[in-house]
């Protein structure tokens, strides 16, 4: 076990009773908020193997209230459907039969030649233009930061996002 876990496992075990009071008070089911709050303590260890978590307080509290809001959200629609009258027939409830979001083997495909064709067009691009519109549109930097980050101004940063999505936008439609 890593020093991470370590934090995460002994904030989840000092906040947990007032993490499932909190949840309480927006599920107003005991069990459920155990549930949950538990749920909240697996999604930030899974969190955090792949990015830093720098309020780890803050983090925990807000998964679990997205969490119980989800909860609500969930049940307010099987409560919905509860209301539809049910076939004999029928062996679930209404949100049984609705249709998967999961996606098809030929949707999985089609996506994965997107990416294949995606990342050959981005290897057309120069690296320094690759790294740039990554920061951009990936990484979510501002035309400032990358302009800061190459020392160059944000125009030519602009340019650069500019061309890099026109040379993708060019490999796409061929």
């Amino acid at each position: 076990m890593n020093s991470l876990t370590l934090t995460i496992n002994d904030l989840f075990l000092n906040q947990r009773q007032s993490l499932i009071q909190t949840i309480y008070r927006i599920v107003g089911c005991p069990q459920t908020a155990e549930d949950l709050a538990h749920e909240a303590y697996l999604k930030m260890l899974k969190a955090a193997q792949t990015q830093e978590i720098k309020a780890p307080h803050s983090f925990l509290y807000k998964i679990a209230h997205n969490l119980a809001l989800d909860h609500l959200r969930k049940q307010k629609i099987r409560q919905c459907c509860d209301f539809y009258p049910k076939d004999d027939d029928a062996t679930g409830s209404l949100l049984d039969s609705l249709p998967s979001t999961a996606s098809t083997p030929e949707q999985i495909a089609i996506a994965q030649q997107h990416v294949t064709l995606m990342l050959a067009a981005l290897k057309g691009l120069s690296e320094r233009r690759r790294q740039i519109l990554v920061l951009h549109k990936f990484h979510h930097w501002t035309y400032e930061r990358i302009a800061q980050h190459y020392g160059i101004s944000r125009s030519a940063v602009e340019k650069n996002v500019q061309v890099a999505l026109a040379h993708l936008l060019a490999e796409q439609s061929l």
